[in-house]
């Protein structure tokens, strides 16, 4: 993407006036900066409330909940100066995301709908595809095509979103890149992500993205201590599942929490919700062992 299209996503805040411009629906925010009288600002959203850095955030950095004002006045005296969204808390009963293409001829192209289900504020699985009626299907679809050409993208991007009841939906984050929720399509799809964002940025006609199993999961891989564990283990028990990928990143050391590869397994029919959570449950038991997981 070119630096018009990036240039309303690297800040929260100018993300979130781009998503009001295009009316479409988000959460309640407010920007904050060094010199914000926080008052005024108590009186216009409810707490417990999300506080955002509004640069710089991934996997849940730079993000916190905050359960009262004077909880926020005391960050936000203690806090050095920088740049902040103030958020409405979102009682979503799903998180859900989707990558999706555009060409400069306009062309775009839409992954599966996917849900995703994170622990700690980090993405532990990705359940393909999301379980939601048609018509929501095709309201996210409608959000995403707007998004892509109120921006004008040439390349992928990933989109996250929050489910509230049956069909109410709101933008959680636009990300410019092929994003860990897209994963799967490299065994799951006719054309991986990265392919896709490849045929698009080239110029290329943008492959069918669509489901060539039944339905898949994909389980993220943190690691489970620091030091340069290659968990050889456990790596070789997952390659042993019934139709699992396994993707072993090959970074040089392990920390708590930090992705070191994914699995994705693919099913040859569609498995309901309930199905895909138990094997997504098999695959970390293997990986977790007796360790913390959802």
């Amino acid at each position: 993407p070119d630096l018009a299209s990036l240039r309303p996503l690297l800040d929260k805040a100018h993300q979130r006036q781009f998503l009001h411009q295009l009316d479409l629906p988000i959460p309640v925010s407010l920007p904050l900066g060094g010199n914000t009288d926080l008052n005024p600002l108590n009186e216009q959203i409810a707490f417990p409330a999300v506080l955002k850095a509004r640069r710089h955030g991934y996997d849940g950095q730079g993000t916190r909940v905050i359960q009262s004002a004077a909880e926020l006045e005391s960050i936000w005296s203690q806090a050095p100066p920088r740049l902040w969204l103030l958020e409405e808390w979102v009682p979503f009963d799903r998180e859900l995301a989707v990558v999706a293409a555009r060409n400069s001829q306009g062309q775009i192209s839409i992954f599966p709908i996917v849900e995703t289900q994170q622990h700690q504020q980090i993405c532990h699985r990705v359940l393909i595809p999301a379980e939601i009626p048609e018509p929501l299907q095709a309201q996210i679809q409608e959000i995403v095509s707007r998004i892509l050409e109120g921006l004008q993208v040439i390349g992928l991007f990933g989109i996250e979103l929050f489910l509230v009841g049956e069909d109410k939906v709101l933008i959680n984050e636009i990300s410019p890149r092929t994003h860990n929720s897209g994963h799967y399509s490299l065994e799951a799809c006719g054309v991986s992500q990265f392919e896709q964002h490849l045929r698009a940025i080239c110029d290329l006609p943008l492959s069918d993205p669509s489901l060539i199993c039944g339905s898949a999961v994909m389980v993220n891989l943190l690691g489970l201590e620091s030091g340069d564990a290659d968990y050889g283990e456990r790596q070789e028990q997952l390659e042993q599942f019934p139709g699992a990928h396994l993707h072993w990143y090959g970074k040089a050391e392990s920390r708590p929490g930090r992705k070191l590869g994914h699995v994705t397994v693919c099913l040859e029919d569609q498995v309901d919700r309930q199905g895909v959570l138990a094997i997504a449950a098999e695959l970390e038991s293997i990986w977790y062992g007796d360790q913390e997981k959802i």
